[in-house]
């Protein structure tokens, strides 16, 4: 009995120390700026909708005077603490037609962010051809 308790204990250990190896994974930073010929009331709205409008992201805070929309993901199913992630937007207005949008630079390696600055890009690329 002994041994099998030792045996199931080095089990479990290996296997903990296994799915710890994942936990220093880093993604690379998602820098990219998206730059439209869009004022920057419309490119802080269409932003808004495109990131409220994704399955498990909700709008946590918006600020249009600071340009700042910060989303959460509210996956509270999934054992990857996916709840905790949190992106920051920022809506820039770069001159009187011109506007930009880039994630924050301490969001910009959060998992999610590609896939929402793809929705944003998307929208605001509908905006543009309108």
């Amino acid at each position: 009995m002994k041994r099998f308790i030792s045996i199931a204990l080095m089990l479990v250990l290996s296997i903990g120390l296994a799915a710890c190896n994942t936990v220093g994974k880093v993604l690379p930073p998602n820098d990219e700026v998206l730059v439209y010929p869009l004022s920057y009331d419309l490119t802080y709205l269409r932003t808004m909708e495109a990131v409220d409008g994704r399955e498990t992201w909700k709008l946590e805070e918006t600020d249009k005077e600071k340009g700042i929309i910060t989303v959460r993901d509210t996956n509270y199913s999934s054992l990857n603490d996916s709840d905790k992630r949190v992106i920051t937007f920022q809506v820039k207005r770069l001159d009187r037609g011109m506007s930009s949008v880039s994630i924050a630079p301490d969001s910009q390696k959060v998992f999610g962010g590609a896939d929402l600055m793809k929705a944003v890009a998307a929208a605001l690329g509908r905006e543009t051809h309108s």
